[in-house]
């Protein structure tokens, strides 16, 4: 998959990344090599071997990142991707929201990529990810509008959804709908704000959590 703005933008990550090499296969050039995972100390905890490559999206997307030795299973349980085997950095939605005004492959690296690994080594010595994780599917995208919004039961999540695909937004001195306490720009506002850059997962998503109350009434949702 080839993409002119992320090939330009690795030729500098060899200088901060001096393990990682420019390669060429198949008319794409991209990143391979090995990614060292630091403790607190300063010694090296685990080293991944990689692959970096361009995503059609980029910089609007996250590359692709691959693990390319077997060092965990590639399978969702450890956030791979099944179709490509890619990993599976963080939820769609917060990825649509953090690439939002683009995203240099360096950065992607220091503030995704190496705390990925990080987490994975973790569950690799110790059984389990030291800071949780969203579960799969339907379940882990409520998990990640509930870790922004706080919606106390499905109902006030679906009240939360229709507001934001409307572009709710209220006089600065307006109080809260959902917390009747605060003013609405010291309480939801921001998170508001952030979801209505993504407002067709929303909108997909609200549908869904309807979709699940028509089988399950008493459906709950996970705790933020």
């Amino acid at each position: 998959m080839k993409n002119v703005q992320f090939e330009e933008d690795i030729l500098l990550v060899p200088e901060v990344f001096d393990k990682l090499s420019i390669v060429e296969e198949n008319e794409e050039r991209f990143l391979k090599g090995s990614l060292d995972i630091i403790d607190g100390t300063g010694k090296v905890w685990e080293t991944f071997q990689v692959e970096i490559k361009g995503s059609e999206s980029y910089p609007y997307a996250f590359p692709r990142l691959y693990e390319t030795n077997n060092a965990f299973p590639k399978n969702a349980d450890w956030h791979v991707y099944e179709n490509d085997f890619s990993c599976c950095v963080d939820v769609p939605m917060s990825e649509k929201i953090i690439c939002k005004n683009g995203l240099k492959v360096a950065d992607y690296i220091k503030q995704y990529a190496i705390p990925y690994f990080a987490n994975q080594t973790y569950r690799i010595r110790e059984g389990y990810y030291l800071y949780g994780e969203y579960s799969h599917g339907i379940k882990g995208r409520l998990e990640f509008y509930q870790s922004k919004l706080k919606a106390k039961n499905p109902a006030e999540l679906i009240k939360m959804f229709d507001l934001i695909i409307k572009d709710y937004n209220p006089d600065r001195r307006a109080i809260c709908p959902f917390c009747y306490k605060e003013k609405f720009r010291r309480c939801h506002r921001d998170a508001f704000r952030e979801l209505q850059t993504i407002k067709n997962y929303v909108a997909t998503d609200g549908l869904n959590l309807l979709e699940i109350l028509k089988v399950n009434p008493n459906f709950q949702l996970p705790i933020a």
